[in-house]
């Protein structure tokens, strides 16, 4: 039993750390790209989740609407996403990720994978 918590905490100190690793690596990431945390994780949301509306995507991201509003208009400024009425229901307008966005968040996974396949090897 009490080899067990010692494992569960090696492992719990393991994984914040290489979180933490991970995440300032990202940041450095994002900076030479011009973009912030807030705003990849909204081009993540989307690149995971599909087509969000403000609301869902504010929801999504623990922020108000005006927020995801100003994350939008920024990311669609950049050429990332863009905005797309529903057909069915013209009042409702949904955030599409564009090609641009898609690529910014297969790089960052991608230099994550590449990051973390190098540490396993040692």
């Amino acid at each position: 039993m009490e080899t067990n918590k010692a494992l569960c905490r090696e492992l719990e100190e393991a994984i914040r750390r290489s979180n933490t690793v991970i995440f300032r690596r990202s940041q450095a990431l994002l900076a030479e790209m011009g973009l912030s945390n807030p705003q990849f994780n909204t081009l993540l949301a989307l690149y995971e989740m599909g087509p969000l509306t403000m609301g869902e995507l504010g929801k999504h991201l623990f922020a108000a609407c005006s927020t995801a509003t100003d994350l939008a208009d920024r990311l669609e400024g950049e050429g990332m996403v863009e905005r797309i009425r529903d057909s069915r229901d013209r009042r409702i307008v949904r955030m599409h990720l564009l090609p641009r966005g898609r690529k910014v968040v297969e790089l960052v996974i991608n230099d994550r994978y590449s990051f973390l396949e190098e540490v396993l090897k040692e």
